[in-house]
């Protein structure tokens, strides 16, 4: 099951220093790393993000969201991507609340053992019944995600797996007959 923190704020202050960590973690040494931002169309720049922070609602609320596939059983091999469970997990959360989610996210993998990923979704104000249902909505969604994309990369590594075995298998086969592929 993914891991899924949240927390928020009203500040737009607050926000904007969560965009720039986002972006600028330092990694493992301590060395300066820029990671690409993104949201549900691509690449977005710092100052995009600025501008959808500065340019919300009042009342609305900025949520800090680090989502982390479980590395054992949904990440095994480093290889889900991560913008994918990013843009299914947001997309389930604008399902389950019936409400639009802007959102900034940035994928860190160089400073932990396990993969993650940072949101900051900005939130029109939400009723006491929608607050409560939030975290479990983030966690269903994100295991959600991992978890399909796990089975269709195993679908897809046993079946190169089973192509790669049968190549062979024919390759042995024609060198017993002199070293004609058939």
């Amino acid at each position: 099951m993914a891991v899924v923190k949240a927390n928020y704020t009203k500040s737009k202050g607050a926000a904007k220093a969560n965009i720039r960590y986002n972006e600028h973690r330092p990694g493992k040494d301590g060395e300066r790393i820029w990671r690409t931002l993104f949201n549900e169309d691509g690449r977005i720049s710092r100052e995009e993000a600025y501008q959808l922070i500065d340019n919300a609602e009042p009342g609305s609320v900025f949520w800090r969201i680090k989502i982390s596939p479980d590395p054992v059983n949904e990440d095994t091999r480093r290889d889900l991507s991560m913008q994918e469970v990013t843009e299914q997990t947001m997309n389930t959360l604008q399902e389950q609340l019936g409400k639009s989610v802007s959102y900034v996210a940035a994928i860190h993998q160089d400073h932990a053992p396990h993969r993650h990923i940072h949101v900051l979704a900005l939130f029109p104000k939400l009723s006491k019944q929608e607050f409560q249902r939030l975290p479990n909505i983030l966690i269903q969604g994100a295991t959600l995600a991992a978890l399909s994309q796990r089975t269709e990369l195993d679908l897809i590594q046993g079946h190169r797996q089973r192509e790669q075995e049968r190549e062979g298998e024919q390759w042995e086969r024609s060198q017993e007959k002199g070293g004609v592929w058939q």
